[in-house]
C-alpha cells in the first residue's frame, strides 16, 4: 500500500471517528434535553393538579371532562393507593397503561425507551393532612420525540456518508498534490540508482520553507558530499596506486637483475641490495602512513585525556635534535610564571603533528627551526612552526593538504616524502576542533601554524 493511499485512509478513519463521536454526542444531548424539557413540563402538571385537592375530590375521576383541560393526547394520569393499588386513572395513549403503577414517597422522573418509543413518567406524592394518603403518576408517550430522533439520524448519516466521500475523494486529489513533489523526488534517487550517476532534485520554490523542500534541499548538499567524496576516493585510489606501482617496480627491476647479473657481480649486486632496501623502507612508511591516516580519519577526541602540551613539545624536539643533528628551538609565548599548558586531547596524536611538521621544517631548511607554543584567549593552544628554507610557491600552497602532493620544488621523492604528511596533520587538527594554515616565501622560508581547541570536545 503506497504512502499517498495510507495517508487517505487514516485520514477518513480519523474522520470518521470524530463523526461518529460527535454525531454520538449530538443525539444524546438532543434527547436528553428534549426528556429533561418533557419532565419539566410534567412536574408543573402535577403540581397544578395537587393544587385542586384531589384527595377530597373523587368527582374529578369520575367525571372524566373535569380532567379534559388537563388531559393532552398521548398521556396519563394515575392515582395510586399506598398498597400499589390504581384508585383512580384517565389515559388517552393505551400504551402507557402497560407500565406497572407505582406507590413513591418522593418526587420521582422514570424515562422509558422501548421498541415503540421513548415514555417520561413523572410521580409526586400525595398528602391530606399532613399524611400521604396516595402517588399522583403522570406519564406521557414522546413518539414524536422517536420520530424527530430517527430523522436526526438518518440526517447525521447522511452528512457523515458525505462527509466521508468527500474527504476520501478531497485527500486523495490533495494528497497528490502534496505528493507531487516527493514523487519527483523518488524518481530522481530512483534514476541516480539505475545509472549510478550523481543529480540533483530540481527544486521548484527554492524560497519555501515546507519539509519537502527542506527535504531536497538537504539531498542535493548530500550528493555534493557524496560526489566529492566519490572524486577524493578515485583521486586517493589513483594516487595511491602510482605511489605503490612506483617501489614495487623498482623492487622487481632490481630483484630480476639480481637474478640474471648480479650473482657474480659484487658492485651490482649491492646496487641492486641498496635500491631494493631503500624502496621497501619508501614502501614501508607508505603503509604506515596510509594506515595512520586511516585511524586519524576514524578517531574523535570523545577519549580524549588531559596532558600538559609542553614537556610532550620538549621531548618531541629533543628526539628529533638528536636524529638529524640539527637545530630546534622552542619558544614559548605564555604568561612568564606558566609552567604548564594543559589541554585535553589524544596526546600521541599530537606528538604525530609535531614530528610531522618539524620533519617537513628540517627537510626543507638547512638552517634551524622554531617551534612556537602559546595560548590565544585561553580557549585556544597555538603550535607554530618556522624554517628558513627554500619556500614554497604561492600556487601550491591551497593544495598542500591534498594526499599524495608534492611540489615539484618541496615535495619530492629524493627527499623521502610521499605526500601523506600534511594530510595527517590536517585530520589530526580537525578532530581536535582546530585549523592550520601556512604560509610561506619561495626562498625565504615556511611558517605552519595549527591552533587546537584547549579543551577538545
Amino acid at each position: 500500500m503506497s504512502l499517498k493511499l495510507k495517508i487517505t485512509l487514516g485520514v477518513a478513519v480519523g474522520l470518521m471517528m470524530i463523526l461518529f463521536i460527535s454525531f454520538t454526542l449530538v443525539y444524546y444531548m438532543f434527547i436528553r434535553v428534549t426528556t429533561n424539557g418533557e419532565a419539566d413540563l410534567l412536574k408543573e402538571k402535577a403540581r397544578t393538579l395537587l393544587l385542586r385537592d384531589l384527595p377530597n375530590h373523587p368527582e374529578y375521576w369520575r367525571n372524566n371532562s373535569q380532567l379534559d383541560e388537563l388531559l393532552i393526547p398521548q398521556e396519563m394520569l394515575r392515582y395510586v393507593a399506598p398498597n400499589g393499588e390504581v384508585i383512580y386513572q384517565v389515559s388517552s395513549e393505551t400504551v402507557l397503561l402497560n407500565y406497572p403503577p407505582a406507590y413513591v414517597n418522593k418526587d420521582t422522573v422514570n424515562v422509558e425507551t422501548a421498541s415503540d418509543g421513548i415514555f417520561v413518567f413523572v410521580k409526586m406524592p400525595v398528602f391530606k393532612e399532613g399524611h400521604q394518603v396516595a402517588t399522583l403518576e403522570i406519564g406521557r408517550s414522546l413518539r414524536r420525540l422517536d420520530q424527530y430522533a430517527d430523522m436526526l439520524v438518518s440526517v447525521l448519516l447522511l452528512t457523515s456518508t458525505g462527509t466521508l466521500i468527500l474527504a476520501l475523494i478531497g485527500g486523495y486529489f490533495y494528497t497528490n498534490v502534496l505528493f507531487q513533489p516527493l514523487q519527483h523526488f523518488v524518481a530522481t534517487m530512483q534514476n541516480i540508482e539505475e545509472s549510478g550517476s550523481f543529480r540533483h532534485i530540481d527544486l521548484q520554490t527554492k524560497d519555501s520553507n515546507d519539509e519537502l523542500m527542506k527535504l531536497g534541499a538537504t539531498f542535493n548538499r548530500m550528493i555534493d558530499r557524496l560526489q566529492d567524496m566519490f572524486l577524493k576516493q578515485e583521486q586517493f585510489l589513483a594516487d595511491a596506486s602510482h605511489e605503490l606501482r612506483t617501489p614495487l617496480t623498482i623492487i622487481e627491476s632490481y630483484a630480476s637483475l639480481l637474478r640474471r647479473w648480479a650473482l657474480h657481480d659484487e658492485k651490482l649486486r649491492e646496487e641492486a641490495l641498496e635500491a631494493i632496501i631503500a624502496e621497501s623502507a619508501h614502501l614501508k612508511q607508505l603503509t604506515q602512513n596510509l594506515l595512520s591516516l586511516t585511524d586519524v580519519v576514524r578517531q574523535n577526541c570523545e577519549q580524549g585525556i588531559t596532558f600538559d602540551l609542553l614537556p610532550l613539545a620538549e621531548q618531541t624536539a629533543a628526539s628529533l635534535r638528536l636524529t638529524s643533528g640539527r637545530e630546534i628551538e622552542v619558544v614559548r609565548q605564555l604568561e612568564p610564571d606558566a609552567e604548564e599548558l594543559l589541554m585535553t586531547g589524544d596526546s600521541h596524536q599530537i606528538r604525530q603533528l609535531l614530528i610531522i611538521l618539524l620533519d617537513n621544517a628540517l627537510k626543507y631548511s638547512g638552517r634551524k627551526v622554531m617551534l612556537t607554543i602559546g595560548l590565544l584567549e585561553n580557549k585556544w593552544v597555538v603550535l607554530q612552526v618556522t624554517d628558513y628554507g627554500i619556500g614554497i610557491a604561492e600556487s601550491d600552497i591551497p593544495h598542500l593538504f591534498d594526499r599524495f602532493y608534492r611540489s615539484d620544488k618541496a615535495r619530492n621523492r629524493k627527499q623521502g616524502g610521499v605526500g601523506l604528511g600534511l594530510a595527517i596533520a590536517l585530520h589530526i587538527v580537525q578532530k581536535h576542533g582546530g585549523a592550520i594554515e601556512v604560509e610561506s616565501r619561495v626562498g625565504q622560508g615556511t611558517t605552519v601554524t595549527a591552533k587546537l581547541l584547549k579543551a577538545c570536545q
